[in-house]
């Protein structure tokens, strides 16, 4: 066993005591962890923190470097104040709230689509809702669609029953409301996942 003192074992006066003659020598704080067993140097900077002990270790200065002289300070620099002549969007791009701009704008611009322009939309969205066929699990075939109505411990539940689509086990309404395009996130990792295999 070494015949340094172990730091953990030490209570707060005996390590303020042993470390006090090391700092009236002028040790750094690694060098007087280094006296101790499992004891590093932020515990020391922290035991001498509590310790509340002040002007230890002055700003060391390298040799050849010279001292300013008291007399003179340093001027201050002045910055150069710009008027800014446009926004950070450009000169001709107006802010997203003034909406009346960005409408002429866009209207403005040769290499935009007449719907884009127009402001419609590009494709229509269906809001019709199909009625659903409410067949049990039973009933179900490979072009019926599989979209569960309601709870599954009811005597009510069942399933919606109309054609699907050839690319899914939905009708194209629940299609849609089962495809959730993959954020940027969720393709990296789908990307990960392929190199690994």
């Amino acid at each position: 066993m070494s015949d340094l003192p172990d730091w953990k074992n030490l209570t707060a006066r005996e390590k303020a005591e042993a470390i006090r003659p090391h700092l009236a020598a002028g040790l750094s704080n690694n060098s007087i962890a280094s006296l101790f067993l499992n004891c590093g140097r932020c515990q020391i900077a922290g035991a001498v923190n509590r310790m509340k002990v002040t002007g230890l270790n002055p700003p060391v200065r390298r040799a050849g470097a010279s001292a300013r002289p008291k007399g003179t300070k340093q001027r201050p620099r002045t910055t150069k104040m710009v008027q800014q002549t446009s926004s950070w969007r450009g000169a001709n791009n107006p802010p997203a709230s003034d909406f009346k701009a960005r409408a002429e704008q866009r209207a403005a611009s040769p290499g935009l689509p007449a719907h884009l322009v127009a402001g419609e939309a590009h494709r229509p969205i269906e809001t019709s809702i199909p009625v659903s066929r409410n067949l049990k699990l039973i009933e179900l075939t490979e072009r019926t669609c599989k979209w569960p109505h309601g709870d599954p411990l009811t005597e009510v539940f069942g399933f919606c029953g109309n054609d699907t689509a050839e690319t899914g086990p939905y009708c194209k309404y629940h299609g849609r409301l089962a495809h959730t395009p993959a954020t940027v996130r969720q393709r990296a990792g789908h990307r990960s996942a392929e190199r690994i295999s």
